[in-house]
This record gives C-alpha cells, structure tokens and sequence, in this order.
C-alpha cells in the first residue's frame, strides 16, 4: 500500500473531494486526520487503512467501504446510515454513539472498541463478529442476522427489539437489562448460561431458587 499521510489537524480536503466526486479511495493509508462535523456522504473506500484519525460527529451516509481497516480512530456520533462494509475491521477504536441504521454490514470484525450508545437499527448482520466489545445502550433492533458472533462483549440495556437471537452464543459476554418485546421472543434459542438464564428469566416473570 502507498501510504498518504493527514498530519495537520482539519486537513481532510482530500477525503471530502473524493466523496463529493464519489471518486474510489484506493489502497493507501490515512494516518492522524482530524475532523469534526464534515459531511464525506457517499464515500466510497477499497483497501484503506485510518489508523489514529479522528471523525467526531461526521457524516458517512450511505458510503461504500470494501476491505478498510479502522485502527485507533475514534468515529464517536458518526453517521453511516445506509451504508455498506465488506470485509472491514475495526479495532482498538472508539465509536459511541455512532450510527448504522439501515446498513448492511457483511464479514467485519469489531475488536477491543467502545460502541456503548451505537445505533445499528434495521441492518443486515452477516458474519459480523463482536471482540471484546463494549455495546452498553446500544440498539441492535429489527435487524436481519446471520452469523453474528459475541465474544467478551458487554450488553448491558442493549436493545435487540424484534431482532432474532436464534444460535447466538453470548456465555462469554455480560448481559443486564436488555431491551425486548413483551414477548421476549427475540430470546428463542439463543445460547446463554446458567447465571444469564436467571437474569434473563426474570423478563418471564420466572424465580429460580
């Protein structure tokens, strides 16, 4: 990868040209951006590494990132609505309060990052693993799922409203609180242990001794 490197604060011409083109971002690494509230709707990212950047309440609605790696960046109150990720990765970030809503997110790997308060409504989730991840208040609901994968992830008065829970292993992570349906038919097959079976028992009006 040829590397281009961002190293003044606010210097993110580049990025918005390519978005506001809707010009391919391709095989190079971005290092040490800064920017708070700047629009890159519908940037479009191949092959591209933002290590140590900062985006704070920036919008990426409706962008296109196919094999990006997000590594110490803090994205926290992004907007990536409708947005598409293929075989991405972010980790060791920090993205609270971030959104996807209506996004599909395909073969990506969220590890060792605080996603407490992010918003993932009405996506599709396909072979998205979660790593040492906290997602505290965050919202996972009507959401179309397979193969999503938790591990030593934190959930505590997460929301997964009529999203199926169905073959998810959560015996790893920490679960408290969580926002369902009345029914809590969300829950049905879902894999969890003794203790998170109690705690989860007591949303079915049920007392184990």
């Amino acid at each position: 990868m040829p590397e281009v490197f961002y190293n003044t604060e606010g210097d993110c011409e580049f990025l918005k040209d390519c978005a506001e083109e809707e010009i391919l971002i391709h095989e190079i690494i971005i290092k040490d951006v800064t920017a708070v509230d700047l629009n890159f709707s519908r940037m479009c990212s191949s092959k591209v590494r933002f290590e140590n950047c900062t985006f704070l309440n920036c919008m990426f609605d409706k962008g296109e990132f196919t094999d990006v790696i997000f590594k110490s960046c803090n994205i926290s109150n992004c907007s990536f609505n409708d947005s598409y990720f293929n075989r991405c990765q972010m980790i060791s970030s920090k993205g609270m309060g971030a959104k996807y809503t209506g996004s599909s997110i395909q073969n990506m790997i969220f590890r060792d990052c605080n996603l407490e308060y992010a918003n993932f409504d009405s996506s599709k989730l396909e072979k998205v693993g979660f790593q040492d991840v906290e997602l505290s208040h965050g919202n996972v609901s009507q959401c179309r799922v397979k193969e999503v994968e938790w591990d030593r992830t934190r959930l505590h008065g997460t929301s997964f409203f009529k999203t199926s829970l169905r073959k998810m292993d959560f015996t790893t992570c920490t679960i408290s609180e969580l926002v369902l349906s009345d029914e809590c038919s969300e829950l049905k097959g879902a894999v969890v242990d003794f203790y998170q079976a109690a705690e989860l028992a007591k949303r079915l009006g049920l007392i184990i001794k």
